[in-house]
């Protein structure tokens, strides 16, 4: 056993790392082009363009000075070929429309150290921005010249406070521009862009806090919603909160966070947590006043809403963007990686290559996997595991407790998915339920529900799952301290046969599991919780601004939110005992051996007769272990497993530690093809090894910075046996790869001018032509023969029962000349040999007289060792004779 500490920082500069998938296009608001055929999308420093029709990306603007972030997107009203956008340094960037060249950047004058947070363009030359400093507690609100840069005015009057809630509409009011803003507190401040001493506060009815803003493209009206659910229009003299009338619609039951009106102000589109997109008729249509259509069963809460004389788009936080038509009809939808709700990111759903589509299942929204494609870089599917509706949120409990996926497998070969659903509220019982997914094809869904367990580790949450190669028997780790074997089997139900999969046996390794399982809500969810008639909830998120746990805010950055879930929302009500706390279980290669954490002690286990075989412990693997991992094709004997503070390496053979290495772990990944391995560290240093020698083959040191975001998943993807590609997950569900540099997948092959035909005549012929009359070949073929030779008689031995072979002594000397090429010399007769003794040829005398009376004479047919079967039969039949059949003494313990 050795100990090694990494302490150089080798690398490899044959590999790259690069972001596949996952970035957020849903952190800034949508825009649709004047044309009606793309939505423009900002996406971290560059402007995505996509087809509204086909929901492709068509192109990518960006821009020359190195930005950081966009804030916003725009174009002028009066011109429509070009898009301004602005960083959060204050660099506006224009682009031409058409060719999306860079036309012109300036850089706006604004005051050290402060981050822009919005932009909205005045006009082509004017634009108005709101910023905030790094110690600061008010927002800067300021109007500046997009040609020069240059400060045009300071609204120094109007400083509202800063929280994580923010909306900036620009509208029109008595033939002036002015800005509305909404900083999630229960006023709106009206300010005059070009008289800056016009401004007033509108506090809203009954104090309800404000959460977004829209303003009329002509009008002087604004419309604001509240976390009541109402949504306000204010008409009338906007610079004077006496000189306003409102106009109150009510359907929403939960907090909207978005609204806007449409290009002609005729409509009001608005919409939140109920997932429902809704649109207002507005009371100028004297006929349809107030007229609601909705667009329900949204996949995510809807952030922002953009619409233009014939799209609506609407933002998600599922990471999409929906495209509608003025009717509501889904056109098409953005889709990206991500958007995986706080519990999701919190319990750390797996991360799985699935090799026969090419493509990764990972985490999704609520009740969901995503199978995204690693050649195309799109999210092929949707797949619903839980297959339930989502649960409606109350004023009491605006984020309820969703049934989430905690677990994932998938065979090697790709023909099964095993998921594992959980959900614990603290009430009611916990729901537990265990599903394995058959894979079919040429089907909207990849995989079809095959069989259901309900409660199969009666309502403990399920913390590791592993299938075996082929998919024929699964492992299925839980909180109630057990590792429960599921077999498939094929049934006769109805005269057909039906594969369904079953419960063998649950393993345990403590000697009393009893008072592990006692669970609070055994006992209590049949009380349920007890309500007072006429009880008034206390709800202070409605007017009420909190700095630290204002879950309104949270709502709002629901997308990125870590923190909504503790470490034991999960596991309310359940009895600790890290002891024997059970981490990862892992399957053999062959499928002979299961290996499973219990506490700190590493178990291996039968899967045939499921019984323990022996248990492997040692003192640097305490206090708890957390991933294991078997070797594969030539390091199949050897199991490798992690703790906290340590990755150590066993032998098979000799049930030993073979190496290990201090160091923090947070993911360990096996590549089934090769022996390769990797693991990461908490610091996102990445090793990639092979079990039989403790020196990396490759190291990669602090790939981001561990403060953005810790690897917690990683996976091999196809890959050569010299290279490999490792797919890693960040918690923010950001998808990175370290692939080789030069790879020449996805590169489309390059037409040479050189090449080209000089003639249309010459653009007829093949580069290159096959003719059927063929060359004249040598004859000198020995060396083919011999191998062919040697192929055929080692065919011929493996394709023979192994009981039915001779012994290997027997067949040495005969397989070793057949390869040599040596030739069986044939029986002649006496006579014939009496008479080619007599009369020697011309050829033997040639030899004679070359060959001196002293050398000897060279014998090219001796044989090697010439096998005597006889005595080997006499010798096997003493042995028979002489020792006895059975052993006495155990048949006496096993019959005693």
């Amino acid at each position: 056993m050795g100990v090694k500490t990494y302490s150089e920082n080798v690398s490899n500069n044959e590999y790259v790392f690069n972001r596949k998938a996952g970035r957020s296009i849903i952190e800034r608001r949508p825009v649709l082009s004047p044309d009606g055929e793309s939505v423009v999308l900002i996406v971290e420093n560059i402007v995505r363009v996509y087809n509204i029709q086909t929901g492709d990306c068509s192109r990518t603007l960006e821009t020359e000075t190195l930005i950081q972030e966009l804030v916003a997107v725009q174009f002028p009203k009066n011109e429509e070929y070009n898009l301004y956008g602005c960083s959060d340094t204050g660099c506006v960037t224009i682009w031409t429309w058409e060719k999306g060249a860079v036309l012109r950047e300036i850089n706006l004058q604004i005051p050290k150290n402060m981050k822009v947070l919005t932009f909205d363009l005045i006009d082509s030359k004017e634009c108005f921005i709101t910023a905030v400093g790094p110690s600061s507690k008010y927002i800067y609100l300021a109007t500046y010249s997009i040609e020069t840069g240059a400060l045009l005015y300071e609204y120094t009057d109007t400083r509202p406070f800063y929280y994580d809630i923010l909306r900036v509409a620009i509208g029109w009011c008595n033939g002036d521009r002015f800005a509305a803003i909404s900083n999630g507190t229960k006023l709106l401040f009206i300010q005059n862009l070009f008289q800056p001493h016009l401004r007033t506060e509108i506090i809203n009815i009954n104090k309800f806090r404000i959460l977004s803003v829209a303003a009329h493209h002509e009008e002087n009206a604004v419309a604001v919603t509240d976390a009541f659910g109402r949504i306000t229009v204010i008409r009338g003299n906007l610079f004077d909160y006496r000189q306003v009338a409102r106009e109150v619609l009510h359907w929403h039951f939960l907090p909207p966070l978005a609204v806007c009106f449409s290009v002609q102000g005729n409509y009001l589109l608005s919409g939140g947590m109920e997932k429902v997109l809704v649109k207002w008729t507005l009371g100028n249509l004297a006929n349809k006043a107030n007229e609601k259509i909705f667009m329900p069963r949204l996949p995510g809460i809807i952030r922002f809403i953009t619409a233009s004389s014939s799209h609506i788009a609407v933002t998600l936080t599922n990471n999409s963007v929906v495209v509608a038509n003025a009717q509501l009809r889904v056109v098409s939808t953005v889709l990206e990686c991500g958007g995986l709700s706080p519990v999701a990111r919190a319990i750390n759903t797996a991360l799985v290559y699935h090799r026969p589509l090419d493509a990764l299942l990972m985490g999704g929204r609520t009740g969901h996997l995503q199978l995204y494609s690693t050649t195309s870089n799109k999210v092929l599917y949707n797949i619903d595991i839980t297959e339930m509706n989502s649960i409606p949120a109350e004023r009491q409990n605006l984020l309820p407790l969703e049934t989430e996926i905690t677990c994932a497998a998938v065979s090697g070969n790709g023909s099964w998915l095993v998921t594992s659903e959980y959900r614990n509220d603290g009430v009611n019982y916990p729901e537990e339920k265990l599903k394995f997914w058959s894979a079919q094809l040429k089907n909207t869904s990849p995989f079809k529900l095959n069989t259901c367990v309900n409660l199969s580790h009666g309502g403990c949450n399920i913390v590791c799952l592993a299938i075996n190669f082929r998919g024929e028997f699964c492992v299925s780790a839980g909180k109630d301290q057990k590792i429960r074997i599921w077999r498939r089997e094929n049934t006769l139900q109805q005269h057909r046969k039906k594969v369904t999969w079953s419960c063998i046996t649950a393993c345990y390794y403590s000697s009393g599991t009893a008072h592990f399982l006692s669970h609070g809500i055994l006992n209590n969810f049949k009380i349920g919780e007890k309500v007072i008639k006429g009880r008034m909830e206390d709800m202070p998120y409605l007017k009420e601004t909190e700095k630290k746990n204002d879950v309104i805010a949270k709502i709002f950055n629901i997308h990125k939110e870590n923190s909504l879930v503790d470490d034991d929302v999960m596991n309310q009500g359940m009895n600790k005992d890290e002891e024997f706390d059970m981490g990862g279980v892992a399957i053999s290669q062959d499928g002979s051996l299961i290996a499973a954490w219990f506490g700190c002690k590493l178990t291996l286990w039968d899967t045939h007769l499921c019984n323990l075989r022996t248990t492997l412990s040692h003192p640097a693997l305490r206090p708890k272990g957390q991933h294991v991992q078997f070797g594969s094709n030539d390091a199949a004997h050897y199991l490798v497993c992690t703790t906290e503070k340590c990755l150590a390496v066993w032998s098979l053979l000799s049930l030993t530690v073979k190496w290990y290495v201090q160091l923090k772990t947070t993911c360990l990944a096996a590549d089934p093809s090769t022996n390769k391995m990797a693991v990461i560290s908490t610091n996102n240093d990445v090793f990639v090894f092979t079990p039989h020698n403790s020196a990396p083959l490759m190291v990669h040191k602090c790939l981001l910075d561990p403060r953005t975001g810790v690897f917690k998943q990683c996976t091999f993807g196809a890959s050569t046996k010299e290279d490999v590609r490792l797919y890693m997950m960040r918690n923010d569900s950001e998808i990175y790869c370290l692939e080789p540099a030069q790879s020449d997948e996805g590169k489309l092959e390059a037409i040479s001018h050189r090449n080209l035909p000089a003639s249309k005549f010459g653009a007829m012929l093949a580069e290159q032509r096959v003719s059927e009359v063929r060359a004249a070949q040598p004859g000198q073929l020995q060396f083919a023969d011999v191998h062919a030779l040697g192929r055929n008689v080692i065919a011929h031995f493996m394709s023979a029962a192994p009981h039915m072979m001779p012994p290997m002594s027997l067949l040495c000397t005969s397989i070793l000349e057949y390869i040599s090429g040596q030739k069986e010399i044939e029986e002649i007769e006496e006579d014939d040999k009496q008479n080619e003794a007599e009369t020697p040829s011309s050829d033997d005398e040639d030899i004679h007289m070359l060959i001196s009376d002293n050398a000897p004479t060279p014998n090219m047919t001796t044989e090697l060792w010439t096998p005597n079967y006889n005595q080997v039969k006499e010798k096997r039949l003493n042995k028979i004779l002489n020792e006895p059949f059975l052993d006495l003494h155990a048949t006496a313990t096993v019959f005693d």
